[in-house]
């Protein structure tokens, strides 16, 4: 009996073990499915989520188009970029710098935000990419080179995070979708090898409308709001945020060259230390006693007129002297090729342009201006081109004399902007060069003269400066 207890029993323990299996292989699987269906769910959800198109850009030709090119991803040689070629990730766009005046050429983005090139840049769109499936994300990443381009980003992003990023160097400059922002690689005033062999460059950043974050080599992060600026130096790091206005005269206030070293640029000699920026000139060629002659005045700051002032109120002026009752015409002036390395400057992008001066005439031995119209204590020329460098130069004049009515002179040149001024003040000339009647359509500024002409004279300029401003 006990015999047939204990087989029933071993029986029933040996079915209570099979049946534990099998639950526990029944729940194993379940758990498997479950666990094979979850992961399958998230790997679609992420597929959904994450995936990405690769996205596309028009270029459009604006310059000449031998001043274009373009390089295809994963290639090395760049060849000939027609009107309305289609861009892909990877693609570089490079344009020549000698292409001309304003916007050579435009890359045109899917979401409508473009990015126009001037002369002498480079781009590369390293990173063109849109969700597959829904609108989570948009991301354009652009690795600038060299040059000027400016950024006109789309406002009405349908996404839920947009980011537009753009490599200078080692630095990153984040913009904010509906803004307009400038990018320009220069040349540092001092030259400076990287250690990789590369020449840096120094990159200003400038916010039109909206804002930018820029962020250099070190991780410091400098913030940029609508219409301020920074610069990033040759080694990657941001400087001082300051208001979007470049001043295009440089030495404006004549304090950086001794006399002598501004008179030295007369001669020959390349021995002599000169000014590197104002070049003295005078003519015609006469006898040294009827010449006229260029200095520095030590002044106070206009308006001030006496020469009683603080250290820290004292001013240099450019002082341009003919005496000897002359009977003649003569030229003292000076004059600065704009633009790095005296090659002018593009204004296309400054719809106000203001040019200002403080002047001081304290004798002139002609009336009014002469009996020609341009003998004038100080004047002021502007040399320009309007639209292409094949344009012809064109001048623009500013006469500055003296009379006390404050009244046009009675001998006017056609060309000549005259403007009165009281013996012995200082007097602020200040205009917009975007006026009607100056330079309102011009894209390209070569130089500016300040010189005296006429028979005897004795005027002072100083605080020189023209300020473009976008």
């Amino acid at each position: 009996m006990q015999t047939a207890d204990s087989g029933v029993a071993l029986r029933q323990a040996a079915q209570q073990r099979t049946l534990s299996i099998a639950w526990a292989s029944l729940l194993f699987f379940f758990a498997l499915f479950v666990g094979l269906l979850t992961w399958a769910g998230l790997t679609v959800r992420n597929v959904y989520q994450e995936a990405t198109l690769t996205g596309e850009a028009t270029l459009i030709v604006r310059g000449p188009a031998e001043s274009l090119s373009w390089r295809p991803a994963q290639r090395t040689i760049y060849q000939g970029a027609p009107d309305g070629l289609v861009l892909v990730e990877g693609d570089s766009v490079r344009t020549t710098a000698t292409a001309g005046y304003g916007q050579v050429a435009t890359i045109k983005l899917f979401d409508a935000s473009q990015f126009d090139l001037w002369a002498g840049t480079e781009l590369t769109l390293e990173t063109m990419e849109v969700s597959r499936w829904n609108q989570d994300h948009f991301r354009v990443v652009m690795r600038q080179n060299r040059g000027y381009i400016r950024y006109d980003l789309a406002e009405a992003q349908p996404y839920d995070q947009v980011q537009f990023q753009v490599l200078v160097g080692d630095a990153v400059i984040e913009l904010t979708p509906g803004g307009s922002y400038s990018v320009e690689l220069r040349s540092p005033a001092r030259s400076v090898l990287r250690v990789d062999d590369v020449l840096a460059q120094e990159v200003d950043v400038a916010v039109r409308s909206g804002s930018a974050t820029v962020i250099g080599v070190d991780g410091e992060a400098v913030s940029l709001g609508s219409r301020e600026r920074v610069t990033i130096d040759a080694a990657g790091s941001p400087g001082l945020v300051v208001p979007a206005r470049w001043d295009l005269v440089r030495d404006g206030g004549f304090s950086q060259f001794t006399e002598v070293e501004y008179n030295n640029t007369t001669v020959a000699d390349p021995t002599r230390p000169r000014s590197e920026y104002w070049h003295v000139y005078s003519g015609p060629d006469l006898p040294r006693e009827n010449q006229g002659f260029f200095r520095l005045a030590q002044t106070c700051r206009p308006p001030i007129v006496n020469n009683f002032c603080a250290p820290n109120e004292r001013r240099v002026a450019a002082w341009f002297y003919r005496a000897g009752g002359q009977t003649s015409s003569f030229t003292t002036g000076i004059k600065q090729e704009l633009g790095a390395q005296g090659l002018g400057v593009d204004i296309s992008e400054f719809p106000s342009l203001h040019l200002s001066l403080w002047v001081r005439v304290l004798y002139q031995s002609l009336p009014d201006t002469g009996d020609r119209g341009v003998e004038c204590p100080v004047m002021v020329r502007l040399i320009a081109k309007r639209t292409t460098p094949a344009d012809p130069e064109e001048q623009r004049d500013y006469c500055i004399f003296v009379d006390e009515d404050a009244v046009a002179p009675m001998v006017r040149e056609p060309g000549v902007t005259y403007y009165p001024v009281p013996l012995a003040e200082w007097a602020l000339i200040s205009f917009d060069l975007r006026e009607q009647d100056k330079l309102p359509d011009f894209r390209y500024l070569r130089s500016i003269q300040i010189f005296a002409q006429g028979h005897d004279y004795d005027s002072r300029v100083t605080e020189v400066s023209l300020v473009g401003e976008q």
